[in-house]
């Protein structure tokens, strides 16, 4: 156990520390935590801890020791096949090769691999805008441990910088296109950082991602097992076997007695050998895969989740309430006097991606620290916009 986390450790430490504070935890149950687990039980499987010999053929009596090694490792690296015991027609019945349990701790690696692509998608866009957000989250966390005027003046400085980038990444125009633009980008009809909905659009379109990457893996694993027995609903039938059986029997996409055909060569002819071989390894890619499979399903049903919790949140009314809720929390916001100002904050001020920016700043420190960032904006915002109502103010 102790060797298998000294190799682990080398892999733990890179995807640690590639860990980013523009995430959610979702996005870090995929990208960081399943990496590492996937990396894990590809080591586990190459270990011959808790498998032991992966595979043991039954050869005639007068093989001598060596020999048996020999079939022992032939048969391991030029695959065996599967007929079931209670087919007692070897010769006539259909052969299913059994051909991947060699590659299994490759495709584990490379299932970890395929985890961590979307993550790389995000890294590219997620700093376009001008605001570093795993910067600024990691110094508010930082500046939540320090004395309230240093604090302050970090807060100030860092409002500063997201005022600067959205400011810089405001569209120009004003008059009729301008607002209709503004309506357009909206409802999603026009994308880019000018309609400040760039940053937003680019983090769903890698939720999108770390779902497809998870649902397409289910389906990829049934070809890479190469069974004609559907591996998406693999963990519906362990449970269905539960709840009938009480117990979960041998699966037949995981055989543990096979077949095995090779040929020795003796004095100008070449003797041929059938012989049986359990295949001790296949117990444990049987429970391994059953992990697997629960596993995923869950990554699944968390991103969809995750996915309908953030088109949620984005409408304007929640939008809002948000802010108003953060800014009353900081003493900043009467319902009688900002009522107006506060859909020109949200919409035209800071649109999809500097609400964004805030909510994912508040998930990665805490709330009272975002909400000083928000009433840092807002005092700025205000103002800017001292008498003016919002639809006259910037008009996008």
């Amino acid at each position: 156990m102790a060797m298998i986390f000294e190799a682990a450790e080398p892999i733990v430490q890179f995807v640690g520390h590639l860990t980013r504070l523009d995430e959610d935890s979702v996005d870090r149950l995929h990208h960081k935590y399943s990496t590492i687990l996937f990396c894990l039980l590809a080591i586990v499987v190459t270990t011959n801890q808790f498998v032991g010999e992966p595979i043991k053929c039954w050869t005639p009596a007068e093989f001598q020791s060596s020999w048996t090694d020999y079939v022992n490792s032939i048969c391991w690296i030029s695959n065996t096949y599967y007929i079931p015991m209670s087919n007692l027609d070897i010769i006539n019945s259909p052969k299913k090769e059994v051909v991947y349990y060699q590659w299994i701790p490759l495709a584990l690696f490379l299932q970890a691999f395929i985890f961590y692509l979307p993550f790389l998608f995000w890294s590219v866009f997620s700093d376009s805008i001008g605001i570093d957000m795993h910067k600024v989250a990691n110094l508010l966390r930082q500046a939540d441990q320090i004395n309230p005027s240093s604090r302050d003046i970090c807060t100030r400085f860092l409002s500063k910088q997201v005022d600067r980038a959205l400011l810089y990444n405001r569209h120009s125009g004003r008059g009729l296109c301008g607002r209709i633009r503004h309506n357009m980008a909206q409802w999603g009809c026009m994308i880019g950082k000018q309609h400040g909905n760039f940053l937003i659009f680019v983090y769903l379109i890698t939720k999108l991602l770390y779902l497809i990457v998870t649902v397409l893996q289910l389906y990829l694993l049934q070809y890479f097992l190469d069974t004609k027995y559907d591996f998406y609903k693999y963990g519906v039938d362990v449970l269905q076997d539960i709840i009938d059986r009480g117990v979960f029997e041998e699966s037949r996409r995981f055989p543990r007695v096979t077949l095995c055909d090779f040929e020795v060569r003796s004095l100008g002819r070449n003797l041929p050998y059938s012989v049986q071989c359990a295949l001790p390894v296949n117990i444990f890619n049987e429970k391994l895969y059953i992990f697997v499979w629960f596993w995923l399903a869950m990554l699944s049903i968390v991103n969809i989740l995750s996915i309908i919790y953030w088109l949620w949140v984005l409408f304007a009314t929640n939008r809002r309430h948000y802010f108003k809720k953060c800014l009353k929390v900081q003493e900043k916001y009467n319902r009688q006097d900002d009522w107006q100002k506060l859909k020109g904050f949200c919409d035209y001020y800071l649109r999809y991606d500097g609400y964004f920016v805030l909510r994912m700043i508040s998930k990665n420190t805490n709330d009272i620290v975002a909400g000083e960032i928000i009433a840092a904006l807002w005092e700025k915002y205000c103002k800017s916009v001292p008498t003016k109502t919002r639809e006259n103010d910037h008009n996008v």
